[in-house]
């Protein structure tokens, strides 16, 4: 019994160190990042790979970080399946390549993140970890040739072009020019194109739009190529000869390593008096025509209040002279208070739709947006609609906008009724909802949280 027993106990502690080595010993995921170049101008691309790969495969898409890095824009590029053999052990992996842009000089670092991974270690059995990204490091700067660019911009085969829509051939006061500029370029996120400024002018009222990025990327050799277009509208209130002023955009470029100029001409505009409109657009009529203009719709609109009131002022005159000027002042006040307000503006807009011209609607819908909060501080069409969230309502200004600045045979015809229909509604769901978060904001104030459990004469309260 004695040599049995001793050969089993030489058994166990010859198997035990052996699984001790095999554990020890079992394959790990492979880890490996680079960043290239190290050094980079500004503005242009970074690119980060990082190589994952697990013993024999992976069971489910690996964990990653966002890796965007403060001044920097991140994008993600291709992903890339891998195979290799190791010690005569198969793994399988993923590349990621992440592409990151500088916006300023000086050193830029990733550290802290970590990927997670899940992997058949021994199939069917499944394993999770946790791989550590080691410090990720590069430094962007400006080339000493480019040091008084202001603003810097990098890129290559840039350019720059221009379109001038104007409502009619010979234009007269009350018809709008839109100028539309578009830079292209590659090598450079469109976010970091810098915009276009337009030059306002005495006499020309300048409605400037949201501008366009847009971002594409070549499948093949990963070549971003962007775009900005910026365009601004013109509205013509007073004639006479305008220039409005060329357009230089200065830049590094990568390939010559040069700076180069992209220019864009002036555009000449003559301006001649509109007889029908009495030398004046319907949008920049003067002053006091505009007034007495909204002081007939009112009457129109409030006819027996009114009769009522200057009844009531007829006799308060016979006994009080004193009290008469003092509610004549004040309803002057509630007047001016009410030609500055939104609900003046946006009857302007209903009653430019009545009229059907689809000029004075759309410069009367800029003029409302102007006062209306609920799309503040942009006040613009395009916070209007990105704020609505219709697709009834873009549809319906985007036809008084093709009317107007881009008029093609086949286009839908504009109609006054449903934009002004679409417009109203939008402007109720948003009053609606500012209301509501003011409530909300109300409440919060009346019961803040997080106070310290003190009374309001400073004194703790008792236990309970």
């Amino acid at each position: 019994m004695r040599h049995p027993l001793a050969a089993v106990a030489l058994m166990i502690g010859l198997l035990i160190p052996c699984a001790a080595l095999a554990q020890q010993t079992a394959p790990e995921p492979i880890l490996r990042v680079t960043i290239d170049p190290p050094r980079v101008v500004v503005g242009q691309a970074a690119a980060l790979r990082i190589d994952v790969l697990a013993p024999n495969y992976m069971t489910a898409p690996p964990e990653l970080p966002d890796f965007q890095v403060r001044n920097a824009v991140t994008r993600q590029l291709r992903s890339i399946n891998e195979n290799e053999q190791r010690d005569g052990l198969t793994y399988a992996g993923v590349r990621f390549e992440f592409a990151i842009h500088p916006q300023e000089p000086g050193s830029y670092a990733i550290a802290g993140q970590a990927i997670t991974i899940k992997y058949a270690a021994e199939p069917p059995a499944t394993r999770e970890a946790t791989l550590a990204l080691p410090p990720i490091a590069f430094e962007a700067f400006i080339p000493d040739a480019a040091s008084a660019l202001q603003p810097f911009l990098a890129a290559r085969n840039l350019s720059i072009e221009q379109t001038v829509n104007r409502s009619s051939d010979q234009l007269k006061t009350g018809d709008a020019v839109t100028r539309t500029v578009t830079v292209k370029a590659e090598g450079i996120p469109a976010m970091l194109l810098p915009p276009v400024k337009f030059t306002a002018f005495d006499g020309l009222r300048l409605y400037p739009a949201q501008p366009s990025l847009q971002d594409k990327t070549d499948g093949r050799t990963d070549v971003l190529s962007s775009a900005r277009t910026d365009s601004g509208v013109y509205m013509l209130e007073r004639a006479g000869d305008y220039v409005l002023p060329p357009i230089d955009l200065r830049w590094w470029n990568i390939d010559a390593q040069r700076i180069d100029v992209a220019h864009l001409d002036p555009v000449t505009l003559h301006v001649e008096a509109n007889p029908a409109a009495g030398g004046a657009s319907s949008v920049g009529t003067s002053g006091p025509r505009r007034s007495w203009g909204a002081l007939r719709d009112v009457v129109a609109d409030r006819w027996k209040s009114i009769v009522l009131v200057l009844l009531a002022l007829a006799g308060l005159g016979w006994l009080m002279p004193r009290t008469v000027r003092a509610t004549t002042a004040r309803l002057r006040r509630h007047r001016e208070a009410y030609l500055r307000s939104e609900a003046f503006a946006f009857s302007e807009l209903r009653r430019a739709a009545r009229h059907g011209d689809a000029r004075a609607v759309y410069f009367a819908l800029l003029d409302w947006l102007q006062r209306f909060e609920p799309v503040a501080p942009q006040h613009t069409v395009e916070a209007f609609k990105a704020a609505a969230h219709d697709a009834a309502l873009d549809d319906e200004i985007g036809a008084v906008e093709r009317e107007l600045f881009a008029p093609y045979a086949g286009a839908a015809r504009w109609s006054p009724h449903r934009l002004l229909r679409q417009v109203g509604g939008a402007r109720r769901n948003l009053r609606r909802r500012a209301r509501r978060r003011e409530g909300t904001r109300s409440l919060q104030n009346l019961n803040p949280v997080g106070l310290s459990s003190t009374t309001s004469l400073g004194r703790p309260k008792p236990a309970r």
